[in-house]
């Protein structure tokens, strides 16, 4: 009797109780959620915070009979053009998809790759490869911890053109999502189907939480009579088996089922371990309570701020502590710091003043850490509603800067232009305003070509003579460059007569001239995925300017106008403008 035989015979014996066990097994699967749960799948928005200036609706695309490979779950205004991938060869497409980063370094990168994931289009020509264009799709969302984005996708997708990788990647979003029972249906319908190890394995995970410890071992018996290495499952598998304590102290790549058993085992993690960078788990060390991965999964748009004002308000402090939360924050971890600020904040009935105050120093603290989006975040819904009056310019550039972060555009142009009519009678003001007039510039809060050469000399004027300050003026001018502004010939000379500037990250030549070639040709879908490829994992600050101004000027050549100023705005913030 073959392998798949003698496991399909024993599958089917138990397939009536298996599954039936599940809901009443002795050990959560889920850890503490992020948010209650509902019954009903609901599309994600793309945009993961408000972002007034540049947002849209989104909705669950209706399909007619169309190729499942076209499907998408994003129409209107926030979708692609359904023609994008028009120009660019299968084979070429399906190898930028699946080298696309799992962690886009800035929130708009983020947004832009969601995008062309989940928008309807029509497949590119060419011959397919092994797997389909919906599932390289999914996978890549997978990777980037967008669980509910796979879920609406697979969903959108006739049930009859789902492939075997559909399915299978469908279960182990299901396990990462903490949804064991529907993951463990799954498994059971398509172990028949063929001897996957990964159907064998999680059909042996809820064998275990179903008390048919005995069933699920000689499962993995067979399987490692085969010759199946997996040192970290069957370490879990055995202490689930034994009710041991489980200890995990390497971890190269987390699995689905590597993070399921982690969170039914409640096994100790190694320090090395906690510190793992990928999206999924991070998701799961959050909704454990690890404070640090909280941070880190708020940076990627994947935890809601939420969630972090409610740790930040369950830290403990002292009366005089509270009494004085600046000077204290100095002496304190930044995790703390930024606690004791939070809530200072948000104490009832706090004066604007001293909120300003303490806002100013959390987002201060939040830069060496690269928290500042984060955190802007945080703290966006007091800075839309905080007075905007005199007392208050000194803080307007703060304001200006966090809101522009968090997209919330209409009320940062509040605060600019409250702090510019100012500027005209309040020397301080005039400083605060003449350092923030090139993120205004690129925000598109003052456009015209004598405006923006004002600006400029304006501000290269007022910096320092260091060799920061022409690395900071090349980004700023390339920049504004790509938006297709003018940039003063004075300041080109200035870059030009400055000192030599360290090496910037360069993106692989075959990648920055296939982008300017198919913006050329106006083909969007290729355009974008050699920017985001370009960039990768990399801070698009970091990267060669006269790459950021190419980049910026193909994006508004293919039609992306309001994105490539959304990027613009992100890059200039994360130079330190």
């Amino acid at each position: 009797m073959s392998f798949k035989t003698m496991l399909c015979a024993s599958v089917v014996a138990c397939l009536p109780t298996l599954v039936l066990a599940q809901d009443n097994a002795p050990r959560d699967l889920s850890p503490r959620n992020l948010t209650v749960p509902t019954e009903d799948r609901v599309v994600p928005s793309v945009t993961p915070v408000p972002v007034k200036t540049i947002s849209g609706g989104i909705n669950v695309q209706t399909l007619g009979d169309v190729s499942a490979e076209a499907t998408g779950v994003l129409s209107g205004n926030h979708a692609f053009p359904s023609d994008m991938w028009s120009g660019i060869s299968r084979p070429f497409a399906e190898r930028l998809i699946a080298r696309l980063p799992a962690r886009p370094s800035a929130p708009y990168l983020r947004i832009l790759q969601r995008r062309l994931l989940l928008s309807t289009a029509t497949p590119p020509k060419g011959p397919a490869g092994p797997k389909s264009l919906l599932s390289l799709r999914a996978e890549k969302l997978a990777q980037m911890g967008q669980l509910e984005d796979v879920l609406s996708l697979i969903d959108s997708a006739p049930q009859n053109d789902q492939t075997d990788d559909l399915k299978m990647l469908e279960a182990r979003v299901l396990l990462l999502a903490g949804q064991t029972s529907k993951a463990c249906a799954l498994a059971a319908q398509n172990i028949q189907n063929g001897d996957n190890p990964f159907w064998v394995k999680t059909l042996a995970f809820c064998r275990m939480l179903a008390k048919q410890g005995d069933q699920a071992m000689l499962s993995l018996s067979l399987l490692k009579e085969m010759g199946d290495k997996d040192p970290v499952y069957y370490s879990l598998m055995d202490a689930l088996h034994t009710g041991d304590k489980a200890k995990v102290d390497d971890l190269p790549a987390p699995k689905a089922l590597d993070i399921a058993l982690i969170a039914a085992t409640k096994a100790t993690l190694s320090d090395q371990v906690r510190q793992i960078e990928d999206p999924n788990f991070l998701r799961f060390l959050t909704q454990s309570g690890d404070v640090e991965a909280t941070q880190k999964t708020l940076a990627l748009n994947l935890a809601s701020t939420d969630f972090l004002a409610e740790v930040y308000k369950k830290q403990p402090f002292s009366k005089d502590e509270l009494g004085n939360p600046i000077a204290s924050a100095e002496n304190m971890p930044p995790f703390k710091a930024q606690a004791l600020l939070y809530q200072v904040t948000t104490t009832e009935g706090q004066l604007a003043v001293i909120q300003a105050e303490t806002i100013n120093m959390a987002l201060d603290l939040a830069r060496p850490d690269n928290q500042f989006n984060s955190i802007s975040r945080l703290y966006q819904p007091l800075l839309s509603k905080m007075n905007r009056s005199i007392d208050m310019l000194w803080f307007a550039p703060t304001a200006i800067r966090a809101l522009l972060a968090t997209g919330d555009w209409e009320t940062a142009k509040e605060w600019y232009l409250m702090l510019r009519n100012a500027a005209f009678t309040d020397n301080d003001a005039a400083q605060n305003w003449n350092a923030v007039r090139p993120l205004a510039v690129l925000a598109g809060f003052d456009v015209s070509n004598d405006a923006v050469s004002q600006t400029l000399k304006s501000w290269w004027q007022a910096q320092p003579e260091q060799p920061e300050s022409y690395l900071l003026g090349a980004k700023v001018f390339a920049l504004v460059d790509g938006m297709g502004l003018p940039v003063p010939d004075m300041l080109w000379v200035s870059l030009i007569n400055g000192p030599t500037l360290p090496d910037a990250i360069t993106p692989k030549p075959g990648l920055a001239i296939k982008m300017k070639e198919a913006a050329d040709e106006g083909q969007l879908g290729e355009t974008v995925l050699m920017f985001l490829n370009a960039i990768n994992h990399h801070k698009a600050s970091d990267l060669d300017p006269t790459f950021l101004s190419d980049s910026l000027k193909a994006l508004r050549a293919v039609g992306l106008e309001r994105d490539a100023r959304a990027v613009a705005v992100e890059t200039a913030l994360q130079a330190g403008l």
